[in-house]
Order: C-alpha cells, then structure tokens, then sequence
C-alpha cells in the first residue's frame, strides 16, 4: 500500500519534531510525510525544514484551522492511503504494520482502520480509549459493525490521530468539515460509517497527549465555556440530525438529546458570563426542540445546583 502519513500543527516548534519520528521510525515505512503549518507564528515549519530536509514534505496555510490543514494535506498526498497524525502525539513503531494485518485480515470491504490508545500528560484518566468507550474484543483485530451507536452515545473511540483509510473515501465524503472548531473526527467518522467497513486493533497504538498545562490543546477548549465549542456542537448534531440516512432511526432522539444538553450547557456559559442576548438567542434552540420556556428555566437551575453540590464535595 501507498501510505501518505498527515500532519497539522499550528505554534509545535518544540513538540512537532517528536511526532515526526515516531512516523520514521515505523517498522513498516509510510511512503511520505506531510506537515500542514497551520499559520505558525514560532518558526515551526522552518524548524522542520532544516531537521528533515526531504524526508518531510512542509505546506504552509494561514492561520484556518486543522480541519483545513488535514484537507489541505489530503489534497496534496501521493498515497492512496491516508493516515493522521496530530503534532503533539505520537504512534507506537508497530502502528502502521498491525494496521496493515488487521485490513488484510478483513477484506476488501473494511476501507477504515482505526486503533486504540493510550492518554500521556498528567490526565486522571488511567484507562485506554477503547476502555474508556466500552470496546472489548478478545481478537487482536476486529471490525466495528455498527460505529453510529457509539457516536450516538457520545463516545467517540474513532481518534483521527489513529485512522489508515483510502483516501478516495476521503474524497467521497469531502474531507472534514472545516467549520467544525472541535468534533470534526466524529462528524468524518459519522459520513463515513454510511461508505465503507470499519475494522480495529486492539492494541494502544497511539499516544495522545492531554497534558491540561499547555496553552495550546483541545483538553483546554473542551474543559471552557468558549462559544467556538458550543457552536460547533450544535452545528455538529444539527447535521447528524438532517441527515438522510437516520430519518426514523432509533438514533435520532439519542442525537437530538445530545444537542439538547449542547443547548442548555452554552445558555449556561453564557449566562454565566452575563450574557443576556446570547443566552436568550441560545435558549431559541431549545424551544425549537420542544422545551417549554419553564422546562428550560427548572433545568438551568437543577444542573446549577447539581454543579455547586459537586463542587463542594471534597477531592
């Protein structure tokens, strides 16, 4: 297989270096590596320039976001396989070679592969990501028959950082979304579970930095009140929601409850900073899901409470 190996960073002078050799030092070699500099204002794509040279190839953006960087990367690859790698983590040696068993292993029909991982960076959270999202399989490899239910659930095991898939799937569904601020690997995931088979490793192939000390991470957005999450939650399940293929699934009330708690967690944020307009056009949307004016005035109050009572329970 051509393996065409993807990595967005944006200010990763410091890190970028580390994730780039675990692609090198793959014990199945990926055919190229792409750095997409997503607008870095710290040197980071001279700095691999000058360490790299050929070895890695560097595109330059503005400053768009890494949905665009991977798109603009995918559009730029040579491989007809496209794997994902985010600056700030790392791939074990034997993660493309084990991907390659398990898609093998398979069949033709599996056009995805993903594995699991492991969290780096002074998190609590001591499991893997298949633990974390209840996958169990006593086989080395396995498929996934049914990858809306854990989306559905609000658990996402399918981390870009993990994925090996064609990339004229890629091109199929159009890339990821490059609206989406965070979640835009669940909503690939999400258009591509409707095109091909999914299959796994069972194995912590990856390492997924979640060290909360960082300026710059997604553990940060996720854990704020900023609206750049909240919107593109609510753009996000609107979507699944409109989606041709789950009209009358018994999906479609799991999703819309996901966006209802998206609702009431922004109008929350935002009430909390006071602010009023905001709050009252994000309340808009949870009348357009039914709620009644004091439905939603009870609910704001009892997860306000609920929120003070665990705040006060002793670590």
């Amino acid at each position: 297989m051509n393996i065409s190996a993807i990595i967005p960073t944006y200010n990763r002078r410091a890190l970028v270096s580390r994730a780039i050799e675990s692609v090198l030092a793959q014990t199945v070699a990926v055919n190229e590596i792409i750095v997409v500099d997503d607008g870095s204002t710290d040197g980071t794509a001279e700095a691999v320039q000058s360490q790299f040279g050929p070895r890695v190839m560097v595109l330059r953006q503005a400053n768009i976001g890494v949905s665009a960087a991977r798109n603009h990367g995918i559009h730029a690859a040579s491989g007809e396989w496209i794997a994902f790698l985010d600056s700030d983590d790392s791939w074990l040696p034997t993660k493309i070679a084990l991907q390659l068993q398990a898609l093998a292993a398979c069949g033709d029909a599996c056009g995805m592969c993903f594995t699991d991982s492991i969290y780096d960076g002074g998190t609590d959270n001591k499991v893997s990501v298949f633990q974390e999202t209840g996958i169990q399989s006593a086989a080395r490899f396995g498929t996934i028959a049914d990858p809306i239910a854990f989306l559905a659930s609000g658990w996402n095991p399918f981390l870009a950082q993990t994925l090996l898939l064609r990339r004229s799937l890629l091109c199929e569904v159009r890339g990821f979304d490059e609206a989406l601020f965070i979640g835009e690997d669940h909503d690939l995931v999400f258009r591509l579970s409707f095109k091909t088979k999914f299959c796994f490793v069972a194995e912590p192939l990856t390492r997924v930095d979640r060290n909360p000390s960082r300026g710059v991470g997604l553990c940060n957005l996720i854990a704020s009140r900023d609206d750049r999450k909240y919107d593109s939650l609510q753009r996000l399940y609107a979507k699944w929601l409109a989606a041709p293929e789950l009209t009358g699934s018994a999906y479609q009330p799991c999703i819309r409850e996901l966006l209802r708690r998206t609702y009431y967690s922004s109008t929350a944020a935002k009430i909390h900073d006071l602010r009023v307009g905001p709050a009252v056009r994000t309340i808009a949307g949870l009348r357009e899901l039914g709620d009644s004016y004091s439905s939603i005035i009870s609910t704001l109050v009892r997860n306000k409470v609920k929120k003070f009572r665990r705040s006060r329970v002793p670590a």
